[in-house]
């Protein structure tokens, strides 16, 4: 007799003239279900291209010494301080080719006062109206003050000059807050964001804020 997954064998036995006996041995087969596969982790960056995870690259790094310090010794004889200098710049050099990212734009922002609207942005050049005064748009140093422009330095780099002034109420060495009144304008008047004294034309404006890259 056979069974899917089962083997019989069959064996008689006698008792007297009037009695058959039977009896089967069963033998039952392992489970032969495959074994499942262990899950492979695979690491993409955002484009889609697979990166080397952590560990693996500090084996790289490791195995690329060794090598370095095995083929000095090869030519040299003895570890000197030029083997593990160059050693050291092996290693500084992988590292960076392993670590080196995709530059990445990095936005600014700045708040749009509430009685400010913005008119128009052309290269770089923002155009405001909803009133006669203008205010700070940041907190800063005032660096440059005319008859009819004030300009604030936000940072180290960064500065924004507001102009077409009719008149002009802070000075150059001021101190000002995001808010404070810096002039007043008929019409409207002009902000643009100097950085390292070059004019940013890359900015996108909204009803509240503008934005850049730094």
């Amino acid at each position: 007799m056979e069974f899917d997954g089962v083997n019989s064998i069959v064996c008689d036995a006698e008792e007297a003239d009037w009695l058959d006996v039977s009896y089967s041995e069963r033998k039952y087969v392992a489970d032969q279900t495959p074994a499942k596969k262990k899950a492979k982790i695979r690491f993409k960056n955002a484009n889609g291209v697979k990166k080397i995870g952590k560990p693996l690259r500090i084996v790289a790094i490791a195995l690329l010494c060794v090598a370095v310090l095995a083929a000095m010794l090869f030519v040299d004889g003895n570890f000197g301080k030029d083997v593990f200098q160059t050693a050291k710049a092996a290693y500084s050099s992988v590292l960076s080719i392993f670590d080196k990212a995709e530059p990445q734009d990095v936005s600014a922002t700045i708040a749009i006062p509430s009685n400010h609207n913005l008119v128009d942005i052309n290269d770089g050049v923002a155009t405001f109206e909803g009133g006669r005064a203008t205010l700070s748009f940041t907190a800063g140093k005032v660096i440059d003050a005319t008859e009819s422009s004030v300009t604030v330095a936000i940072d180290d780099e960064t500065a924004i000059t507001y102009e077409n002034l009719t008149t002009v109420f802070v000075n150059i060495g001021d101190t000002v807050s995001a808010g404070s009144l810096l002039g007043k304008y008929d019409g409207t008047f002009t902000a643009t964001i100097t950085q390292s004294g070059e004019t940013v034309k890359d900015v996108i404006g909204s009803e509240t804020q503008l934005t850049w890259n730094v």
